[in-house]
């Protein structure tokens, strides 16, 4: 299994998989979802909006933030579970394909047995979000 992370530009613009995918479209609450391409391959598309914010116990967000919840990290999981056996590839994007995807995209590949260590130093993926879908994988594994 291929995973792989983008930002929304290069995904609008329309990616080179060689094999069947699906793609996690990840945006910006208030944003239009981004225009992915009906390529050859694409197989389906999960459409999540959540803000690339980490909440702390030292700082409370501002009410019209909305970090990752628990339950579009279970979506998360579902579609990769969905999917797993029926694709090669699985493309996390975002808005500049910096934190919020490579964090979805390290937890897919742990939850997956997949070499995750590369996510973590090409980019910055936000340690929230990672967890946030690392629990989900978990919790769908004690099930």
């Amino acid at each position: 299994m291929e995973i792989r992370v983008c930002d929304r530009e290069e995904i609008e613009r329309g990616l080179l998989v060689r094999t069947d995918y699906v793609v996690i479209s990840i945006r910006d609450p208030g944003r239009p979802r981004a225009k992915v391409k009906p390529q050859c391959g694409l197989r389906d598309v999960l459409f999540l909006a959540f803000h690339d914010a980490e909440p702390s116990a030292n700082f409370e967000l501002p009410p019209e933030v909305r970090p990752i919840t628990p339950t579009q990290a279970d979506e998360i999981c579902a579609f990769v579970r969905k999917y797993e056996a029926a694709v090669g590839a699985i493309v996390v994007h975002c808005e500049q394909g910096m934190s919020r995807s490579p964090a979805i995209a390290a937890a897919i590949s742990d939850a997956l047995s997949l070499d995750a260590r590369r996510f973590w130093q090409s980019h910055t993926p936000n340690a929230y979000v990672y967890h946030t879908v690392a629990d989900a994988f978990e919790r769908a594994a004690a099930t």
